[in-house]
C-alpha cells in the first residue's frame, strides 16, 4: 500500500495502517474505521425540569385538582387536567377559567408543595448527567418554573452540573416564546447550533424551533408525540448521550464515509433486483464510485476495498451482532480476549442460527457455560455507540441470560473470564461493548419490568 505504514499493534483496537493523509484505519477480519478526530455536533445540552428530569406529575395535578376545588367550588378528573402538563402555570390556569392568577398561583404552590414528597429523577437521568459531565458537555436549564420554585423542588444535590438556569421570572414571555431561550444564549455565550433543548411538551419545542436551536422531544415520562414537531425524539435518556456523542460528530464531520456507504448499499440494491443490462452496468459503476471514496479517503488500493466492502450479493443489510448479559451476585460476566481486553460474551449471528440459539452458543464457545436466554435488554445500531465507526451495517442484541451449568476453558478466542462489578470494569473492547452499553445491561438486571430498548 503506498503513501502510508503500518504501526504496531494496539491492545485496544489492533493493527492499524496509517496513509498519507494521517487517518487511521483498522485492518481485522472486517474492513473498519479509526477516526482520529470526531468533533461534536452539539456543545452545550440544556433541559426542561418538569416532564423531563423530574416527576412531578402526581404533585401538579394533585395540587391542581385541590386548587380548582377551593378556587371554583368545582371537582375536575385528574384525566381533564393532564393537559396542564404541556402548559406553562399561569396559561393553565386562564384556560381553566380562573381570573385572579397570581394568588391562584399561590395557592396552587401551596398545596403543590404538600405532595413534594412524591417528586422524583426520571430513571437514568443522573447517569445521563454524570456522562454529559464526564464528556465535558455544558448543561443548562430552561423551566416554567419560578427561581423560588426551582429551589423548592429541583434536588440540591443534582444543582452542581448545571451552568445556567433560565427561569420563569427571569423573562417577560414565557414558552413556547423564544425569550427564555434567547436568554439562555446570552448569560451562556452559546451560538444556536451549540445547542440542544430537551424538554417534553410542545411548548418546549415550539420556544427551541422559534428561537433557531434543535429540539429533542423526551419521551420517557410517557408523553405521547402526537403533533409535536422536534428535531429528535427519545424513548430513553440514554438515548440523548447516543446521539450527541460518536454518531452525530462522526455524520457531521467524516460525511464520506457515509455518502460511501449509502452508494454501495444502492448499487447493490441495484444489482440484486435489476434485470436490465444497461441498469446493471450503472449499478456496478455506482459500487465502483463507492470502493473509489473509499480507497481516496483511507489510501487502501481499491481492488483491496472492493473485496471487502463489495463483496456481498443480495440486498444490503446489517450484520446481527449478539451479546450476553449473565449476572452473578450482583456482578456481569466478561471474557477477556488475546488482545487483553475484556468483552461480553458474543459474535456474528450464523446463518442457522436465531438469536436465542446464537447468543447460546456464543456463550458456550467463549464463557464454557451453558445459559438460558431470558429476555431482550437492547437492540442497537452499532455505529451509533461503538468506535470505531464500521463500513457497513450492525445491529447489535443485548440478551439477559441465567447461568445452567459449565465451567470455563481457555480457547481459540478467549484466555479468561470473570465477574465485575460496576464499578471495577476492566478495559473493555469497546468496539463490542462500551462501559455505557454494559451499565445499561446492570440497570436492566435490576429492574424487573425492563421494557426492551432500541434505536
Amino acid at each position: 500500500m503506498k503513501g502510508g505504514k503500518f504501526v504496531e499493534p494496539d491492545p485496544l483496537i489492533g493493527r492499524s495502517w496509517i496513509n498519507g493523509s494521517g487517518n487511521s484505519i483498522i485492518l481485522e477480519e472486517e474492513f473498519k474505521f479509526l477516526y482520529t478526530e470526531a468533533l461534536m455536533t452539539y456543545r452545550q445540552i440544556v433541559f426542561d425540569i418538569d416532564g423531563t428530569l423530574i416527576d412531578t406529575e402526581k404533585a401538579t395535578l394533585h395540587s391542581l385538582q385541590e386548587t380548582v376545588r377551593r378556587l371554583q367550588q368545582r371537582t375536575v378528573t385528574l384525566s381533564d387536567l393532564k393537559f396542564a402538563m404541556h402548559l406553562p402555570g399561569r396559561e393553565t390556569l386562564r384556560q381553566l377559567g380562573i381570573g385572579d392568577i397570581e394568588p391562584a398561583m399561590h395557592v396552587w404552590g401551596e398545596y403543590f408543595f404538600q405532595y413534594a414528597s412524591s417528586i422524583r429523577l426520571f430513571g437514568g437521568v443522573r447517569e445521563l448527567l454524570e456522562a454529559l459531565k464526564e464528556r465535558h458537555f455544558i448543561l443548562g436549564m430552561i423551566t416554567s418554573q419560578t427561581r423560588e420554585e426551582f429551589r423548592q423542588v429541583f434536588p440540591s444535590s443534582m444543582a452542581h452540573f448545571f451552568t445556567t438556569v433560565i427561569c420563569a421570572d427571569d423573562c417577560v414571555h414565557p414558552k413556547p416564546d423564544p425569550e427564555p431561550m434567547e436568554r439562555y444564549r446570552r448569560e451562556s455565550g452559546a451560538e444556536k447550533e451549540e445547542i440542544l433543548y430537551i424538554g417534553d411538551s410542545a411548548s418546549d419545542m415550539q420556544c427551541a424551533a422559534a428561537a433557531g436551536v434543535d429540539g429533542g422531544l423526551a419521551l420517557w415520562g410517557g408523553r405521547s408525540p402526537r403533533h409535536i414537531k422536534a428535531t429528535c425524539y427519545f424513548n430513553q435518556p440514554e438515548d440523548v448521550l447516543s446521539l450527541v456523542t460518536q454518531r452525530a460528530a462522526i455524520q457531521a464531520h467524516q460525511p464520506w464515509l457515509g455518502w460511501a456507504m449509502e452508494l454501495q448499499a444502492l448499487g447493490q440494491a441495484g444489482l440484486a433486483y435489476s434485470k436490465d443490462r444497461f441498469d446493471r452496468e450503472r449499478f456496478e459503476r455506482i459500487r465502483d464510485i463507492a470502493a473509489e471514496m473509499m480507497s481516496l479517503k483511507t489510501g487502501i488500493s481499491k481492488d483491496h476495498v472492493k473485496d471487502l466492502f463489495c463483496s456481498e450479493t443480495g440486498y444490503q443489510t446489517p450484520k446481527l451482532d449478539t451479546r450476553a448479559a449473565i449476572f452473578e451476585q450482583h456482578k456481569i460476566l466478561l471474557v477477556q480476549e488475546r488482545s487483553g481486553t475484556w468483552s461480553l460474551p458474543g459474535g456474528w449471528v450464523d446463518v442457522d442460527q436465531s438469536v436465542r440459539s446464537n447468543t447460546v452458543k456464543e456463550v458456550r464457545e467463549e464463557a464454557g457455560l451453558d445459559v438460558a436466554a431470558l429476555r431482550v435488554i437492547a437492540v442497537q445500531d452499532r455505529n451509533a455507540h461503538n468506535y470505531p465507526v464500521y463500513a457497513y451495517g450492525v445491529c447489535k442484541i443485548f440478551v439477559q441470560c441465567a447461568i445452567i451449568g459449565g465451567r470455563f476453558r481457555e480457547n481459540c478466542e478467549t484466555i479468561a473470564s470473570r465477574f465485575f462489578g460496576l464499578d471495577e470494569l476492566p478495559p473493555l473492547s469497546e468496539e463490542k461493548n462500551t462501559a455505557e452499553q454494559i451499565r445499561m445491561c446492570f440497570r436492566a438486571y435490576r429492574e424487573k419490568d425492563w421494557q426492551t430498548q432500541f434505536d
